[in-house]
């Protein structure tokens, strides 16, 4: 593949860097404890977002820590100082009687207080900064960031999530900075709930124990980066669980690089993807505390082509600010109703990473290495969380057998996310959206996969799994297998319906066809697959068993990173009470007809085991067992 672009260097770093902060400072409140952005508010945002103030926090903390970088920035000619900008945000959020403080506590008082969230970087970069900052604070001005982190520290009935860490960072800042703390707090979640939730090879569960199934990027920004927080202000406290819970996030960085394609997207999949490129700062501090199991140059690749595939699609706007959308035409629908116009800041772990690292630190003039999507084709297998990750042509999908959340829709139950056809987030009229999943519908309702009872992933990539699907009180249970088969996978649902129900349709989508304003896709029918194309990109779907009529193309429901798509559609208007339902799905170039696979056989035996017969070679997918 062609690289248009130099190595990528700490100028261009700090040129964005430069940006970011001319963009943030000049949205600041007259306090500067809160930013004025456009975008949509949260039903807590109030008079500007704290949010804005405390996550960019992440990138000036680290910043300021190498007591020699200058405190100045300049950006288009005009000089920002990093050190007041900061020593104002953390002293005017925690003043109770400055406007815009963060200490005004909502009414009733919830367990779980977002403040609680946003108090973990404050504590982390207090205590980055003591030298620049907190040491030469005024006694007053020292004792109402304490009563804020108190405030908002008092344990919570229950550890429910990866909002644990955030009470570590809490009292473990206090503990550091020499103030009342609690360290049992500290223990409980470094040691009992950090051992209920890990799964094992780096993967953590994000719920309150090991079970539910909720993998996502929270195993990275914030499980990897508050571990990794944590073990810099506290870790020799307790020297041996400090290198054990490395060990874990270490593991975590072995699969890291596998999830990027060539061009550095991700598969954009899971809640509160408006961080964007905040899952760069793990793998940096990973590095920057000796527990990258990569190249330096392989990482600099991956942070250079991440960081350029966000800044090109217009993630950041002209004046500096991040937009809550992936994009400049993406939907907004990808937010959730937790994400205010500042939260978009929690970005800024990308730059707590970078400036982790010495200004001469060898990451800035290593030579490049390429990522693995960049080489040979691959599939990894992650039975966890039931992934499958196959790069081909530099282009990475993830076949998701076994991770589902029932609060966030779309963002996890489709049966396969890939960096070239990012998914539709928003919904399709009021229903969930058609692509890359099969969809039930009675009475014109229609549901998707909610629940998983059961996955399985082999060696060799097929994955197995049982889902329910719920709709007007009716459960509905499916058990999808998915064989993959180069750019194209074989599907096959065994579908049985809730016996007290009428008429259920069944609806199924290829991967949606994602293009901006003026681009004209093309549309063509041929031996039964319905496909669309553009700018070398295609995706189609063939129907094999069970379906009715012929393979369509529609419009998708808004997507998470472009303005408009489309995607190849199949239907069943009438499901039997026990109902097989095979296809062919496709998505990669211009297709090849001649290397298109050859389907000559494709059932379940008497053990239940899915067979097809592939071109000359013979697959036997096993039934799903597992659940945990």
């Amino acid at each position: 593949m062609v690289d248009f672009y130099a190595p990528f260097s700490r100028t261009e770093a700090v040129e964005l860097w430069a940006r970011c902060v001319a963009g943030w400072a000049n949205h600041l409140n007259a306090s500067g404890n809160r930013t004025l952005f456009d975008g949509i508010p949260n039903y807590a945002e109030g008079s500007g977002s704290y949010e804005g103030v405390t996550r960019m926090l992440w990138g000036l903390g680290s910043w300021l820590a190498d007591p020699q970088r200058p405190s100045q920035l300049e950006w288009r000619g005009v000089t920002y100082d990093l050190e007041a900008l900061t020593y104002r945000a953390l002293a005017n959020g925690c003043d109770p009687d400055m406007a815009g403080s963060w200490r005004h506590a909502p009414v009733p008082k919830p367990d779980w207080d977002q403040r609680t969230v946003e108090s973990a970087q404050v504590a982390f970069v207090t205590w980055q900064t003591r030298e620049r900052i907190w040491k030469r604070m005024s006694d007053h001005e020292q004792r109402h960031i304490v009563e804020f982190l108190d405030e908002v520290g008092q344990r919570p009935s229950r550890w429910g999530n990866n909002w644990a860490l955030f009470w570590v960072l809490n009292h473990s800042g206090r503990k550091v900075l020499g103030a009342a703390y609690d360290q049992a707090i500290i223990d409980d979640v470094m040691g009992n709930y950090l051992d209920s939730v890990y799964c094992g090879d780096g993967w953590y569960d994000d719920a309150d124990r090991r079970g539910p199934n909720y993998f996502d990027n929270y195993i990275t920004w914030v499980f990897a980066m508050h571990v990794m927080a944590w073990s810099l202000m506290d870790g020799d406290s307790q020297p041996e669980r400090r290198d054990e819970l490395l060990g874990r996030v270490r593991a975590w960085m072995q699969h890291y690089p596998y999830f990027f394609a060539a061009d550095g997207s991700t598969c954009e999949y899971g809640r509160s993807l408006a961080y964007k490129f905040c899952r760069l700062g793990a793998p940096l501090w990973a590095y920057r505390l000796g527990i990258w199991p990569h190249s330096v140059g392989m990482l600099k690749r991956l942070v250079g082509k991440h960081l350029r595939w966000y800044v090109d699609r217009g993630a950041i706007r002209a004046d500096g600010t991040l937009r809550q959308t992936l994009t400049a035409s993406g939907s907004p629908e990808v937010i959730e109703r937790y994400i205010s116009t500042g939260a978009t800041y929690w970005a800024m772990q990308a730059f707590s990473g970078l400036w982790s690292l010495a200004d001469d630190d060898p990451f800035w003039t290593t030579e490049e290495e390429p990522l693995p999507a960049e080489g040979t084709d691959y599939v990894k297998v992650f039975p966890q969380p039931g992934w499958v990750l196959a790069a081909r042509q530099g282009h990475v999908q993830q076949f998701n057998a076994g991770s589902v959340h029932p609060d966030y829709g779309n963002k996890y139950t489709k049966l396969v996310y890939s960096t070239r056809n990012p998914f539709n987030v928003g919904l399709d009229h009021g229903q969930p959206s058609l692509d890359s999943c099969l969809c039930l519908s009675e009475n014109g309702v229609r549901g998707q996969r909610e629940s998983v009872l059961a996955y399985h992933v082999t060696e060799s990539g097929c994955m197995r799994s049982r889902y329910s699907i719920q709709i007007n009180g009716h459960q509905h249970t499916v058990d999808t297998t998915v064989v993959l088969l180069g750019d194209a996978h074989l599907r096959a649902h065994q579908i049985t319906l809730d016996p007290n129900v009428g008429q259920v349709i069944a609806e199924e989508g290829s991967a949606p066809l994602g293009y901006d304003a003026g681009a004209v896709p093309t549309i063509f029918m041929d031996n039964d697959w319905a496909f669309v194309s553009f700018a070398g990109n295609s995706v189609g779907i063939k129907p094999l068993t069970g379906y009715s009529g012929v393979a369509h193309v529609s419009s998708g429901s808004p997507n998470s990173v472009y303005g408009h798509n489309l995607l190849a559609i199949l239907n069943t208007y009438q499901l039997k009470q026990q109902h097989e339902l095979i296809c062919i799905v496709y998505a990669g170039g211009s297709p090849d007809y001649n290397s298109l696979p050859t389907i000559k056989q494709a059932t379940w035996d008497a053990k239940n085991q899915f067979i097809a017969q592939v071109n000359d070679k013979t697959i036997i997918v096993p039934v799903a067992t597992n659940k945990s």
